[in-house]
């Protein structure tokens, strides 16, 4: 993620801390903006555009924030933001904030991927493990990736834990290159 994304995702969440707001209805109104502009080339292209005047993008920004039912802190956030040039940096904003709010709460993300889809018992099974592995409550997601062949790959922040066939295949063909 860029510096300004991270600098006005963390400035929105010290704010967001500091007046008590409700951090979830910021994450959802961040959201809800994101999408609005990923679903909308146009208005991506007239908020970007140095052609058009800050009075105009304002009274955009203000509709968008209206129509969405947007809280004061969001709008305001979103009007600045505007102001200063960085709609454009709104999507990555609102990831980068979701990951602010994860690291207060003391949550990682982590990605486990298997051949096949896991039953909910093997995956709080795994999530526990790695739970435990970490030391850290997690916020997972599963995926599939049938060139695993059986086992799994989980990715933890930047850790990755490689629990696969292929893995373990391809540990054992260096152990014997090296040997």
């Amino acid at each position: 993620m860029a510096a300004i994304e991270q600098r006005y995702a963390r400035a929105l969440a010290d704010l967001a801390f500091q007046s008590h707001a409700d951090t979830e209805k910021l994450r959802g109104d961040l959201l809800a903006v994101s999408q609005t502009l990923a679903a909308s080339q146009p208005l991506r292209m007239v908020l970007a555009s140095p052609a058009v005047g800050w009075d105009k993008k304002r009274g955009i920004l203000d509709d968008i924030a209206g129509r969405l039912g947007l809280a004061p802190l969001t709008r305001n956030f979103l009007l600045v933001a505007g102001e200063r040039g960085r709609a454009g940096y709104i999507q990555g904003m609102e990831q980068a904030f979701e990951q602010i709010l994860l690291e207060r709460a003391g949550i990682v993300r982590a990605t486990v991927t298997s051949a096949r889809g896991l039953s909910e018992s093997e995956q709080k099974n795994i999530a526990g493990a790695l739970e435990r592995q970490v030391g850290r409550k997690l916020q997972t997601r599963y995926a599939t990736n049938p060139a695993l062949v059986g086992g799994f790959v989980a990715q933890v922040g930047d850790q990755v834990y490689d629990g696969s066939i292929r893995g373990r295949l391809e540990r054992l063909r260096q152990a014997l290159i090296r040997a």
